[in-house]
This record gives C-alpha cells, sequence and structure tokens, in this order.
C-alpha cells in the first residue's frame, strides 16, 4: 500500500505486480489463481500429454469452482474498492507475468 502511494505522489502508475502485492493476500491469491486459470482453459490440447498437463494444471488449480470462489471474495472485501477494483480489471487476464 505504501509503495503504491509513493508511486502516485512520483507521478509513476504502479504496475500490476506491485498493486497486488498490496492486496491483502486472499484478494492477490485468487487473481493470480484466477489468472493461471485462464491461461490453461485457453491452451491447445494438441496432443495427449499436452491434454493431460492442461487438464492436471486446471484440476490442480482448482478452476472448476473458480466462479464461486469469486463470489466468496467479492463478498468478503465487498468494502474495499481497491479490491474489488483489482477483480474487475484482472477478470480475464490470461497469467500474470
Amino acid at each position: 500500500m505504501i509503495l503504491t502511494m509513493v508511486l502516485a505522489l512520483a507521478g509513476e502508475a504502479p504496475t500490476l505486480r506491485q498493486r497486488l502485492d498490496a492486496m491483502p493476500r486472499p484478494v492477490a491469491t485468487f487473481v493470480e489463481r484466477r489468472a493461471d486459470c485462464n491461461h490453461w482453459t485457453g491452451e491447445e490440447p494438441y496432443d495427449a500429454p499436452r491434454r493431460a498437463e492442461i487438464e492436471r494444471a486446471i484440476r490442480d488449480l482448482g478452476c472448476a469452482r473458480i466462479e464461486e470462489d469469486e463470489v466468496r471474495i467479492r463478498a468478503r472485501y465487498r468494502g474495499n474498492a481497491a479490491a474489488i477494483a483489482i477483480l474487475d480489471e484482472t477478470a480475464d487476464l490470461p497469467g500474470i507475468d
């Protein structure tokens, strides 16, 4: 949070990573997980080993319950405008660098 304020005062926009680091840990973790789910669900299963890799990643990340988890995290942080904004902004993000 302090880093975000310092960057704002310096006229520099914080990176997504910096903004996530300023979020409550459950929000940042969810955003990263959802971005990974977006990435893996968009991958091409061009052969059996690749299909297995994709299915394993999707299973391990718990992508099947990502929408339910988002409802819970939004409810938990409904009073935190910055958290809700980052959830909105990163809805379709296909991974985080």
